[in-house]
């Protein structure tokens, strides 16, 4: 068995790359285990800020690949980060779902549903008119707009759902400020905690996704290799129209090994 990309540390997006929905890609798991069999790292960086990072670990493990809480890198983890780091002692209104909402209490960040320093958007499943009103009342006066990621869509089997990209832009519209901050994919919040986490040189660490303007870009930004995959957003039409140019265009994960 040979790996087709040089690397020691692959970051793979989940979401129309691992799986779609709740159903695993073909041999993509399959794939994973080849690539640590063959002493590669294995990290799973995704976008979605809805769930816990234990929610992943529970969702591959159920496909058959026994990932572990450390492999887990959300939007949202990159956010408590950036708010950490380059926010402290700023108060938020998080617009997500419980399960964000609790991690950034949990995190130590100060809420405040009333006039908060910072308004900060995730992937909210559960969206209310109320939130965005209350969020548009917050950016009117004055608070900071910061965003988990900038995806406008999220790929499941069911149809692609709207995604933080999109959210932003109606509130962007309602409101007329404009997001400062992203702090997921292809930003360098993101990259930081790779960093953290992993002592792994930049080129020597690969990208592999299924999205041009966030999982490619971010390898292309952040020095690393990257991968494009037929198996979710990209295609190959919109590759060839793209100025965004990937290290390797496959039609999907499992063309990383080869027998």
């Amino acid at each position: 068995m040979r790996v087709t990309v040089d690397a020691d540390l692959f970051l793979f997006d989940l979401d129309g790359t691992i799986y779609l929905g709740d159903t695993p890609i073909p041999g993509a798991v399959d794939t994973l285990k080849k690539l640590e069999s063959a002493g590669k790292k294995v990290c799973f960086l995704t976008n979605n800020s809805s769930k816990d990072p234990a929610e992943y670990v529970e969702k591959l493990t159920s496909m058959g690949y026994p990932a572990k809480i450390e492999q887990i890198i959300t939007s949202a983890t990159a956010s408590i980060h950036f708010l950490k780091t380059s926010r402290p002692g700023k108060s938020v209104y998080p617009v997500g779902t419980p399960t964000f909402v609790k991690a950034v209490r949990d995190a130590g960040i100060a809420i405040d549903s009333e006039n908060a320093d910072i308004v900060l958007l995730a992937f909210d499943t559960g969206v209310t008119y109320d939130k965005f009103w209350t969020a548009n009342v917050m950016l009117g006066k004055g608070s900071e707009f910061v965003a988990t990621h900038p995806d406008r869509i999220c790929p499941s089997d069911r149809g692609d759902m709207p995604d933080v990209g999109s959210l932003a832009a109606l509130l962007e519209c309602s409101s007329g400020k404009k997001v400062s901050v992203y702090c997921g994919k292809p930003y360098a919040s993101m990259a930081e905690i790779v960093k953290h986490l992993y002592d792994v040189p930049a080129d020597r660490i690969a990208m592999v996704g299924d999205r041009l303007y966030t999982d490619i870009l971010f390898g292309v930004n952040n020095g690393f290799k990257s991968v494009a995959v037929f198996t979710g957003e990209i295609t190959p039409e919109s590759l060839m129209s793209s100025d965004i140019v990937p290290t390797f265009a496959f039609g999907s994960v499992c063309e990383l090994t080869e027998e």
